[in-house]
């Protein structure tokens, strides 16, 4: 079958690879769509952004990658034990697997177990010839995280599940009524960060970029300011926005300096960190001061992936206006290009069957 492999470092090609088994307790699923994620451009260039989220650890990567984690399709095959009535039913895929036995598991914080398995990018498998992901013609997944999708969610929709998720997991519980949010970086999870804001409620919230497009795009999903950070000072416009007191919720997505982003948040308030470097930083402990939380933000919980698929089903998100741009496996060494460089104002860059 045909696959996007990332060979090595900076290495990715497409090629022709062994068609996979469904193992016990196993799907295998044709894919229809996979996005491609800010995740996968970083382990073309060699990071491993799953251990620094979530174990703040600077991993290597192994060889023979298959990426791709934002998954839907329609399951051909199954392995013992799972039942055949899953064939030829669409599926959206929970990407990850937990050992539910750790002592972050047992209190219900699974997207922190160490033992995770990850598809996309061999978090926790070893000794294979390929690690396989969405970007390929067939991916065996765990037949328990495959969820049917209603009629009322398309593919496309049942692969941006993740994306939404993560947004979902960054503003809860803090952007219920009443609340401000502040979305630093218009890019897909900052949109789907800001649509989750709103479906719990929150009333205030703004979007900061540099782009222009994706700032409009903010503001028909919702956004009821739009700050381009390039011509506003954005520390100015927060406190004109929120009469002086910041935000309750800062969700920063692009890496902002603390320095920078803590002043935007009011006292109880909470700075969520969706991007987290190896870099030092230098700060006052007062910008701590009232019970201000720094808190980084690692993927999402498996209830909140059922919670993510209820808000696509009734409509109350729309990740479609994301969707910029499609491409074939084909065509996979392009579609990173443009997700990466961003031409054509490309904002989720998906690759269809």
């Amino acid at each position: 079958m045909k696959a996007i492999v990332l060979k090595t470092t900076e290495h990715l090609v497409v090629q022709d690879v062994p068609k996979p088994l469904p193992g016990p307790g196993e799907a295998l699923v044709k894919v229809t769509c996979c996005g491609v994620c800010g995740s996968d451009i970083r382990y073309l260039h060699g990071e491993n952004p799953w251990a620094q989220h979530t174990l703040g650890e600077v991993r290597e990567n192994p060889p023979n990658i298959i990426p791709g984690h934002e998954i839907a399709g329609v399951v051909a095959e199954v392995g013992e034990g799972v039942d055949k009535g899953l064939i030829g039913k669409r599926v959206g895929v929970l990407c990850f697997k937990v050992d539910e036995s750790c002592p972050w598991c047992r209190r219900d914080l699974r997207h922190l177990c160490a033992n995770t398995i990850h598809l996309g990018h061999g978090a926790g498998q070893f000794g294979r010839e390929y690690y396989y992901g969405g970007m390929a013609e067939y991916v065996p997944i765990w037949a328990d995280h495959c969820y049917r999708l209603p009629d009322s969610v398309s593919d496309e929709q049942a692969a941006m599940l993740d994306p939404l998720c993560v947004g979902l997991h960054a503003v809860s519980p803090d952007a219920g009524p009443g609340k401000s949010v502040l979305l630093i970086g218009a890019g897909v999870i900052g949109l789907c960060a800001l649509q989750c804001a709103r479906a719990l409620g929150a009333t205030q919230i703004l979007a900061a970029d540099i782009d222009e497009g994706h700032l409009a795009v903010a503001k028909r999903l919702g956004a009821d300011g739009a700050i381009n950070v390039d011509k506003r000072d954005l520390t100015e416009a927060v406190m004109d926005f929120t009469g002086g007191l910041g935000v309750w919720l800062v969700v920063d997505s692009v890496g902002m300096p603390l320095a920078r982003s803590l002043p935007l948040v009011i006292r109880g308030g909470r700075l969520a960190l969706l991007v987290v470097k190896d870099r030092e930083e230098t700060i006052s402990t007062l910008l701590l001061a009232g019970e201000r939380r720094v808190m980084t933000c690692a993927n999402f919980d498996y209830p909140e992936f059922t919670y993510g698929l209820d808000l696509l089903a009734s409509g109350r998100v729309n990740v479609e206006e994301l969707i910029t741009h499609r491409f074939p496996i084909d065509r996979g060494l392009e579609a990173f290009r443009v997700a990466e460089s961003k031409e054509g104002g490309a904002i989720k860059v998906m690759i269809n069957a």
